[in-house]
């Protein structure tokens, strides 16, 4: 198979109108093997004609990838200055490459057969997880030992390629001047996005696809990962110039929206909030269901967390007593300092699954867990109940209640990575408030 050359845009949208008005004229799907000398077009070529899906992807998580400073800092051990810290996978292992490279930099890692250094598969040429990566993927096996119930998630063991002019994709009909096509069911199940969203290390250091398959095997949830991460909508048109108009239905977008998307948390999770006076305390019961995600809440993984802060104030707004224990407040990893976002200590509950290393470092990446120091994360349709108790202000012997009003607040906040790391690394860190409830207590 010759290697393909690149069209100017208009040249490709003038040849499918071409072809579009010739009846009986069809671009068969080839379904040939592998071709090993064929090289990976760039995403500007396949944008020529798929631009809405182009512009979608590049404003991704997925398509900064493996450019992102923020990956690249923690893979190289680097803070944000660019100076070194130790903190990352080279500060652990100076001396080996590692399998970032095996999802963030797939095309070469897959052409090599071997892990590659980042930096190595960069200098390469990779075009990341780009389009015509995707959809030259033939298969991807889940392979799983069922004695250890460990996964061999090497991507050089578990996908297999289909490189060259075909592309797959999820219509049947799909018809392209610029190349051949064939329709793949691969693309629109989970196991596609397992490639890379499952990845086991001496702990399985990202969980999402095995969690989200527990979840469907028990009928809990019923959707695929490209059902939530790439929704449709919007109105009906083509999917590329040229082409054929399409219900807006059947359209999926490339922005692959997930836990940096304030919309998509704010689907994620249900909070309830009840408070009640007792014998001179106040008793504030909350309840968290992850009613929306098809995966755990938060994912999985390992450095995702969410916070439940628990404010309750007097009518001067001075913060109650907390008297529930260490076991209603915040852990350390919620921020230690004195600033608002700072809330280790307070009353709470922090939802994650850190790592810790075998010396006792916490949080830990999967390159270097031992163990873990908790796991809180939330199943799919499950409820998480959790109390907090505050002594109340003004109470008398012969009323045993507050004298003046009491509120409540309760919020639930993502974070991308615990706040002492970001600290560390200088990283800029959004609190994303998922879900808030006040009450008054008068």
């Amino acid at each position: 198979m010759s290697k393909s050359k690149e069209l100017p845009g208009w040249a490709v949208a003038g040849i499918f109108s071409m072809l579009s008005m010739m009846p009986g004229v069809l671009v068969a799907a080839e379904t040939t093997g592998d071709d090993p000398h064929y090289q990976y077009q760039p995403n500007s070529y396949c944008g020529a004609c798929h631009q809405e899906q182009l512009a979608d992807y590049s404003q991704s998580m997925m398509g900064k990838t493996p450019h992102d400073a923020v990956f690249q800092q923690f893979y190289l051990g680097e803070n944000a200055k660019g100076e070194k810290d130790g903190m990352g996978y080279k500060g652990f292992h100076p001396d080996e490459p590692g399998d970032c490279a095996n999802c963030h930099t797939p095309d070469v890692v897959l052409n090599e057969g071997r892990e590659v250094d980042l930096t190595e598969a960069i200098a390469k040429g990779s075009q990341g997880i780009s389009c015509d990566f995707c959809h030259t993927v033939a298969d991807v096996e889940i392979k799983q030992d069922p004695k250890t119930g460990r996964f061999d998630t090497g991507i050089t063991h578990i996908v297999t390629r289909a490189r060259g002019n075909t592309k797959r994709g999820p219509f049947g009909d799909a018809v392209s001047p610029a190349h051949e096509t064939v329709y793949s069911p691969l693309h629109t199940r989970s196991e596609f996005c397992a490639m890379c969203h499952l990845n086991q290390e001496h702990l399985l250091s990202i969980s999402t696809y095995a969690d989200w398959k527990e979840a469907y095997d028990k009928g809990v949830v019923t959707r695929q990962c490209q059902e939530c991460h790439m929704p449709t909508g919007g109105k009906d048109r083509p999917i590329a110039l040229g082409g054929k108009i399409r219900k807006a239905d059947t359209i999926r977008r490339h922005l692959f929206h997930g836990g940096h998307s304030k919309a998509m948390l704010d689907k994620a999770a249900t909070l309830k909030v009840k408070a009640e006076q007792h014998n001179g305390q106040l008793l504030v019961s909350v309840e968290v269901t992850n009613s929306g995600a098809g995966h755990t809440l938060p994912g999985g993984a390992t450095l995702r967390n969410i916070l439940l802060v628990v404010d309750a104030l007097d009518a001067s707004g001075h913060s109650l007593t907390h008297s529930g224990g260490k076991s209603e407040t915040l852990p350390p990893l919620a921020g230690v300092g004195d600033t608002p976002r700072d809330f280790s200590g307070k009353p709470g509950r922090m939802f994650a699954r850190p790592f810790v290393t075998r010396e006792g470092m916490v949080p830990a990446g999967g390159f270097n867990a031992d163990h873990e120091l908790f796991d809180t994360r939330i199943p799919p349709r499950e409820t998480d109940q959790s109390s907090y108790h505050f002594s109340l202000p003004g109470v008398t012997a012969d009323v045993g209640r507050a004298t003046q009003a009491v509120k409540v607040t309760v919020r639930l906040i993502y974070r991308w990575t615990f706040k002492p790391m970001a600290d560390k690394k200088g990283w800029s860190l959004d609190d994303i408030e998922m879900a808030r409830q006040e009450l008054q207590i008068d």
